[in-house]
């Protein structure tokens, strides 16, 4: 059984952060480098999130949540919390990995499988939760609390075993970047002030990716290395590169040389 330690929750809007326990590991050093589909944390306070392609963070609800996907949390990276503030949340949270639990919402006494993309699909009877889980289905039960409730959708009910293989549906939805149909040829960089500088610092891609860079700034910053240029970018202005040779790409910003970053281009990347 894996101890945890207390969860802290705090919810804003339909958006939960969940403050979960780190692997000592995990919780020492600001990671420089980070990719679509690492795990992040900041450095003063817990909770999980996955970095998008979007260059958004995802956050994970709660522990039980965190488990459908992980075993444990070496592999969560922590960064400075000025550059993690610097990456806008998700509009909404990670969801179960489906085909590993039902949940139940508490203000509803149906019981749902998981499928991809959080859809909800109502197991219509006793007897066949028991086909889908076996004796002990009851114990494949969560609950989840209603405000997190927005970030599913209802689909059509399970009527048969046929209709819904949990291990089939778990197989094909490995990762959360499948799961949320992320497109894995774009990446997104965030431009902060001059203390926060590019976020990522480094980012690893797979030739053919396009990154793009948001200035989350409210002054001006450049994006500058070789082959492409940016030019002045004001605050929310966006500048897009797609990079197809393999190799390492550093760049900067030439209206504030002190911030760098690099962009490493290769073969084939799996996040």
């Amino acid at each position: 059984m894996i101890k945890r330690i207390t969860s802290f929750f705090t919810v804003l809007a339909t958006l939960a952060s969940t403050a979960l326990p780190m692997a000592a590991s995990a919780a020492a050093v600001d990671t420089q480098s980070i990719s679509p589909g690492d795990l992040i944390k900041g450095q003063a306070q817990s909770s999980v999130y996955y970095f998008a392609p979007d260059g958004k963070r995802y956050v994970f609800p709660n522990e039980k949540t965190y488990f459908t996907w992980y075993t444990d949390f070496s592999g969560v990276k922590t960064i400075s919390d000025k550059r993690l503030s610097t990456l806008p949340l998700g509009r909404s949270n990670v969801t179960y990995r489906p085909g590993v639990k039902m949940i139940k919402i508490t203000t509803d006494p149906r019981t749902y499988a998981v499928d991809r993309g959080g859809i909800l699909r109502h197991v219509t009877s006793q007897e066949l939760a028991e086909t889908l889980y076996g004796l002990n289905w009851k114990n494949k039960i969560d609950d989840v609390a209603d405000a997190f409730f927005s970030n599913y959708r209802i689909g059509t009910e399970i009527s048969n075993s046929g209709e819904y293989v949990p291990a089939d549906v778990q197989t094909n939805t490995a990762t959360i970047m499948q799961d949320k149909s992320f497109d894995d040829t774009i990446a997104t960089a965030s431009i902060g002030d001059v203390s926060a500088g590019f976020v990522p610092l480094t980012m690893t891609v797979k030739s053919g990716t396009t990154v793009t860079w948001v200035n989350r700034d409210i002054t001006e910053h450049q994006v500058k290395g070789t082959g492409f240029d940016s030019g002045a970018l004001a605050a929310d202005g966006t500048y897009s590169n797609k990079f197809t040779m393999i190799g390492s790409y550093e760049y900067t910003d030439p209206l504030h040389p002190s911030m760098t970053a690099t962009i490493n281009v290769v073969g084939d990347f799996s996040p």
